[in-house]
């Protein structure tokens, strides 16, 4: 295809919870090309053992070097892309100087502030979840602020305001500052309800002094990239850069799932379940969060099957002794499928199940399996194949919460990483007993993220005509009804050894 009938191309960029993806691509269809690398992430040494950070500076030149990647990679002219969309994790924050400079790097794995997050959790002035559908405290930006003033004043005393990863991003591209309304509310800066900066929190929690930025709705075009940005990746200057939702939101455009009563599952280094909803509804037990969706009058109700693909990594790593995973799920995708339901009777908790307040702590978990070895010894395919299982019933755990507040789901569509292997689609489409549309490519955070700028800067093609052709590149998978049959008992023995496991103690 040549320059002059190429439809109109757009970059997105993705920090996600481990890795920077980078794709180059029109608003529907595969990318031509998606580049993805490793973030540094550090434990600073004067910090708790919890605590992680990253370096802004680095990561930003990472985002160029990557960004140049992906530009040759899709055998284009630089000047062929007509805007570029941001994204990022969830709870993912950075803190900002008077100048606009960042003075810290927090991913959302960065748990050094438990102590004040139970403090929020206990404020009767503000009820936290009413507000902004996310909690416990901890998750918030709230929580890491509180533990820069007690433990590093020299940092909270220069910080002015605070931001979501891709915001900060998007500053550093534009010069520009708003947050996303999106993703401020998964952070606890936004208000559910509206998406409007929840300072009266600030307030509360004695943080009064830290001002948020103003909120834009997703889709919003910030700025236009600064040179100094723009010449070593050969765009031109003017180029919009736009706002777009949460990497989890996104990638619920990528699914293709826009409407009422549809889920949408991304199951990556963690697995997040969501529901749109028509109006904000709230888990009363607190175990779900509720969010804004990327479409006005949508929100979400938000599951999450805990960390999958990082427990799958681990486990690869231990079985295999492998740093390159990629390949060996690949090499092991097949002995995997040719597996019977059941894993010659391994059963697998490894952590992913319902996660809520009540099980982020430590828990009970392992491998299950018949003794002594000697009659039937399960090999490394067995095990791993047990994880798989686990990650399904997990899942379906989560939808049928779901579905207790809503009844059935419209559709059930499923992307990310962990579903790029052929064993673990069939798994899941047996273990839910239902058809599913899935991703192949897994990549739906940055196919979402093309679709919202190429909405939001292309021609008058709206987002939800892009997202109603996302829907139609799903791939369907329809259940054995023998295979679905038996997990249907296996997923009932699951979950009754995990209750008599959460009653035990190491």
């Amino acid at each position: 295809m040549t320059a002059g009938t190429r439809p109109d191309l757009y970059m997105a960029i993705d920090f996600g919870t481990s890795h920077l993806t980078i794709a180059i691509g029109g608003a529907v269809r595969a990318p031509l090309s998606s580049i993805k690398v490793p973030i540094e992430f550090f434990k600073p040494e004067d910090a708790p053992p919890s605590a992680l950070e990253f370096d802004p500076k680095k990561t930003l030149k990472l985002v160029i070097l990557t960004a140049q990647q992906a530009i040759g990679s899709a055998n284009i002219t630089p000047t062929e892309i007509s805007g570029i969309g941001v994204t990022s994790q969830r709870q993912g924050i950075v803190l900002l100087n008077l100048e606009g400079s960042p003075i810290y790097g927090g991913p959302n794995r960065d748990m050094r502030a438990s102590a004040e997050g139970v403090e929020i959790d206990a404020n009767t002035l503000v009820d936290l979840w009413e507000l902004t559908g996310h909690g416990p405290g901890v998750r918030t930006g709230w929580a890491r602020l509180k533990w820069f003033a007690t433990n590093k004043p020299e940092i909270y005393d220069r910080t002015r305001t605070l931001c979501s990863i891709a915001d900060w991003l998007i500053l550093e591209l534009t010069g520009e500052l708003l947050m996303e309304e999106t993703l401020a509310v998964e952070a606890g800066l936004g208000l559910v309800a509206t998406g409007n900066p929840a300072n009266s929190l600030g307030q509360a929690f004695n943080l009064g002094d830290i001002q948020l930025p103003s909120t834009c709705s997703p889709g919003t075009v910030v700025g236009k990239l600064k040179k100094k940005i723009a010449d070593p990746l050969g765009l031109s200057n003017n180029t919009p850069v736009v706002a777009c939702g949460p990497d989890a939101q996104s990638g619920l455009v990528g699914l293709g799932a826009q409407l009422p009563n549809a889920i949408g599952i991304v199951s990556g280094w963690s697995t997040t379940c969501q529901r749109i909803t028509e109006r904000p509804v709230f888990d009363n037990t607190r175990a779900m969060w509720t969010g804004r969706h990327v479409f006005d009058n949508r929100w979400v109700l938000d599951g999450n099957a805990g960390d999958t693909g990082a427990t799958y990594q681990w486990l690869l790593s231990l079985l295999y002794g492998s740093l390159d995973n990629t390949e060996v799920m690949k090499a092991i995708d097949e002995p995997i499928e040719n597996i019977e339901p059941g894993s010659n009777n391994v059963t697998a908790f490894l952590g992913p199940s319902l996660v809520h307040t009540a099980n982020v702590i430590e828990r009970t978990g392992g491998l299950l399996f018949p003794i002594p070895i000697s009659l039937d010894p399960p090999d490394r395919f067995d095990i791993a194949r047990s994880a798989l299982d686990s990650f399904a019933f997990a899942i379906r755990y989560n939808i049928e919460r779901l579905n207790s507040f809503r009844g059935p789901a419209l559709n059930i569509a499923v992307g990310g990483g962990m579903i790029k292997t052929e064993a673990f689609r069939n798994i899941l489409v047996n273990v839910l007993g239902c058809e599913i549309g899935i991703v192949h490519s897994g990549e739906t955070t940055v196919l979402g993220t093309l679709s919202q700028v190429a909405a939001s800067v292309g021609k008058s093609t709206s987002l939800a005509e892009y997202t109603a052709i996302r829907a139609t590149e799903l791939t369907k998978y329809e259940p054995n009804p023998t295979y679905s049959a038996i997990y249907e008992g296996l997923y009932s023995e699951w979950r009754q050894k995990e209750r008599l496991l959460d009653n035990l103690e190491l």
